[in-house]
């Protein structure tokens, strides 16, 4: 069974009482169903990851490298722009089932940055502090 099957019907018999997607997903799966509130925490997430084989990359002439590297880059961007307005077409889909979409104030967002940093410090010693962005290369 796939994961979101997993998760659609462990939210329906109640061994789950929520979960975390972004609203397109949620939505998308019918998850938005099942849970009332949605709360907009607006964390980092990384739905696929762009992989390629150390040796072939490397063994690649630099212009090949480097144009793989600008179009991983552009993609990147266009993907989180297409996101941003399934999201917003998302959070319209959840309204209307008559769910409550929480926005974080400041202080609640500072708060929630604050209680997810030992986590994120044990993500950053796993990959050796390196971000995307460090990986990519900047924009």
């Amino acid at each position: 069974m796939s994961g979101w099957r997993k998760l659609i019907a462990a939210l329906t018999n109640g061994e789950l009482d929520a979960q975390e997607n972004p609203l397109a997903n949620t939505v998308t799966y019918g998850a938005h169903k099942l849970q009332r509130f949605h709360t907009l925490t607006n964390h980092f997430y990384v739905s696929r990851a762009v992989l390629v084989h150390r040796q072939s990359f490397d063994a690649m002439p630099e212009d090949w490298r480097d144009a793989l590297r600008c179009a991983v880059r552009e993609a990147i961007v266009a993907q989180r722009r297409f996101r941003r307005g399934r999201g917003n077409h998302a959070r319209q889909q959840i309204e209307d089932t008559g769910c409550e979409v929480i926005e974080l104030t400041d202080a609640e967002r500072r708060a929630f940055q604050e209680a997810v940093q030992p986590v994120y410090r044990e993500t950053q010693e796993a990959f050796g502090g390196k971000t995307v962005t460090d990986i990519l290369g900047s924009r």
